[in-house]
């Protein structure tokens, strides 16, 4: 059984895409790539495909942090994070306070606040930290409580690592 050859718009689209397939690929070029940002002190940075100006190993286009060197997975050191959690008597409230060397990793860091119970503590709350690093839970009153803050990046400048508070017993009254 023969089957009748497309005609019109169609015969017209399998000819476009039977000569598109047949033509021959273009020759490779070789092309040099600048790329310009601000560096992690506001300095300018110019890099080139192939360039590795902090010598991690890692090229300029793909290192996050082009003039630090680091043996991290982005190319950016890492920067330890505090996490403090204490009883604010007047406001009746937890105050927690992320801090670092590197502003960006305590800055809008996103806090968990868990409530110790057994059997495994609940999440009560999760908040982002203000621009100074800190946040304020409204909790009930009588019960145990701690921060966490997950390890993250903050583009150009750092790894974050985790941070952990100690437990804060909340008074009953």
């Amino acid at each position: 059984m023969t089957r009748p050859l497309p005609t019109g718009p169609l015969l017209a689209a399998l000819g476009l895409a039977a000569s598109l397939a047949a033509a021959p690929a273009p020759a490779a070029v070789p092309v040099t790539v600048t790329v310009v940002g601000s560096g992690p002190v506001g300095e300018a940075r110019a890099g080139t495909a192939g360039t590795d100006t902090d010598g991690d190993g890692l090229d300029d286009l793909v290192d996050g942090c082009p003039t630090l060197a680091s043996g991290n997975p982005t190319g950016c050191p890492s920067a330890a994070r505090r996490a403090r959690l204490r009883w604010l008597e007047g406001p009746g409230r937890l105050e927690a306070r992320i801090t670092s060397p590197v502003q960006a990793c305590a800055s809008r860091a996103r806090v968990k606040l868990w409530r110790v119970r057994p059997g495994g503590d609940a999440r009560a709350g999760s908040e982002d930290a203000s621009a100074r690093g800190r946040q304020r839970f409204r909790v009930p009153r009588g019960a145990r409580y701690y921060v966490s803050v997950s390890p993250s990046y903050a583009s150009g400048l750092a790894e974050c690592d985790k941070a952990v508070s100690r437990i804060v017993r909340v008074p009953r009254r």
